[in-house]
């Protein structure tokens, strides 16, 4: 029974937080859509009061600026709305704590403790999921596209024309950021501050290369040519090699399982047939 009742909170506690992560970044989309006196919302005013409440127990990371443009959600969210979204999280995790203290009995102090910290984590884990995720997705996609930036460039195209070009052709994430940085650079943002964002948006091996081989283009107009060739090379070989790596990871997994679930059934069988021999 007690069993039960854990999993219960355990599933009520994560629920809380997901309706806390959705209500947050609700309020939060609805707040910077308005511009009128009632900018800041009832629900918006919670959150955003919660995060600094509780800031002492769980501090935003210094470099949650640099977090959260590597998960891609800038500038959709802010360090503060990170903050906010923590606090409504540990909030939550401490209401439902306190109220399953007396179901577990002299375990309560420790699940109000543990539950708040745990839900606190929450948005850091979803951003180093998404950034994780981003971060293969661009390895796939980059040599490729520094082969193409290479052509652009080699045909006289300057740097910012060479993204928004490239970035009409890739469809991805990638692309996204290159048309992002050449918008940029469009509507007066400094090249050297756009690439700089651009390299804190790519969380992929290779981007910060990238970077400084067109930041050098653009200042010094030098051919490039030979370095985005080698860093294309380079970036193929890293993959390459990190899928020998997974493979290599697999294989003992792949043994276990034979080692677990086929060679006791292939046994079954055997011991089925020869008792049916037996029998007959």
């Amino acid at each position: 029974m007690t069993v039960i009742v854990l999993v219960g909170i355990a599933s009520g506690a994560l629920a809380g937080a997901a309706i806390a992560l959705l209500v947050a970044e609700w309020a939060g989309r609805g707040a910077r859509a308005s511009s009128g006196p009632d900018r800041g919302s009832r629900v918006l005013r919670v959150a955003r009061w919660a995060g600094p409440v509780v800031r002492r127990l769980a501090p935003t990371p210094t470099d949650a600026a640099r977090r959260i443009d590597a998960a891609g959600l800038s500038p959709t969210v802010r360090p503060s709305d990170l903050r906010a979204v923590r606090g409504a999280a540990i909030v939550v995790g401490l209401g439902a704590g306190v109220v399953a203290m007396p179901a577990v009995g002299g375990g309560g102090l420790l699940l109000v403790v543990a539950v708040p910290a745990a839900l606190g984590l929450v948005p850091d884990l979803v951003l180093r999921r998404r950034t994780t995720r981003r971060a293969a997705a661009m390895l796939r996609a980059l040599p490729d596209t520094i082969d193409l930036l290479r052509i652009a460039l080699r045909s006289g195209r300057s740097v910012p024309d060479a993204l928004a070009r490239v970035g009409a052709h890739h469809h991805g994430e990638l692309g996204a950021e290159l048309r992002r940085t050449a918008g940029e650079v469009r509507i007066g943002v400094p090249v050297d501050v756009a690439l700089t964002g651009l390299r804190r948006r790519c969380p992929a091996e290779g981007a910060a290369e990238l970077a400084a081989l067109l930041r050098r283009a653009h200042h010094q107009g030098s051919p490039v040519g030979d370095g985005l060739q080698a860093l294309a090379d380079d970036l193929r070989d890293r993959r390459a090699r990190a899928a020998i790596d997974r493979a290599a990871r697999a294989a003992p997994k792949i043994q276990l399982v034979v080692a677990l679930l086929l060679v006791p059934a292939a046994m079954l069988l055997i011991a089925a047939a020869l008792l049916q021999l037996r029998a007959g």
